[in-house]
């Protein structure tokens, strides 16, 4: 796939939306984690994909070109969120919180649900969750991705993992009270 699309013949259009239809799911996906509303998501998608395609022949390989599109997709999401001047508290400025995980977690919550709740956060903490856990990024990489500290990205982390659970289970003790009504 990769290599016809660093040849210039006339497939190029065809070798871009064979691109393009292999992976706008992932790359949407990516952005809108990030951003966290779909018509931006999918301004940073095209826009990823402008980049992508102006510079695709410089990769070989379906493992680097994955690696290579991802990171990508997260840097200009990232440069959207950017804009809209998105705050990080110091860690400096924050109480020192537990970061042990939650142990009390139902394991009946949906993935839905919980992208729900994810995309209800505020931005920092989706952001710093979605590089996290679903881009698999180390709290270094998203410290230098953000421009912000690894102590910041680590406790903002933690403060998002717990708003997250804490969403999720208003919506299970609600679901409760509700069923004994």
């Amino acid at each position: 796939m990769v290599a016809t699309f660093t040849t210039p013949d006339p497939q190029t259009a065809a070798s871009q939306t064979q691109l393009y239809n292999t992976h706008y799911r992932r790359i949407y996906n990516t952005c809108l984690r990030i951003i966290g509303n779909t018509p931006e998501a999918e301004e940073a998608m095209h826009d990823a994909f402008l980049k992508i395609f102006a510079h695709v022949h410089k990769i070989t390989g379906e493992k680097a070109f994955y690696a290579w599109s991802q990171s990508i997709a997260i840097r200009t999401a990232i440069d959207r969120v950017r804009k809209k001047k998105i705050r990080f508290e110091p860690v400096e400025n924050l109480a020192v919180m537990d970061e042990t995980p939650e142990e009390d977690a139902p394991a009946a919550w949906s993935v839905e649900a919980i992208k729900q709740k994810l995309m209800a956060l505020p931005d920092g903490y989706r952001i710093i969750l979605s590089m996290r856990l679903f881009e698999e990024c180390s709290f270094e990489e998203i410290a230098a991705a953000l421009k912000i500290k690894e102590s910041t990205v680590r406790s903002q982390f933690a403060r998002g993992r717990r708003k997250l659970v804490e969403s999720c289970k208003l919506k299970v003790e609600s679901s409760k009270v509700s069923a004994n009504l």
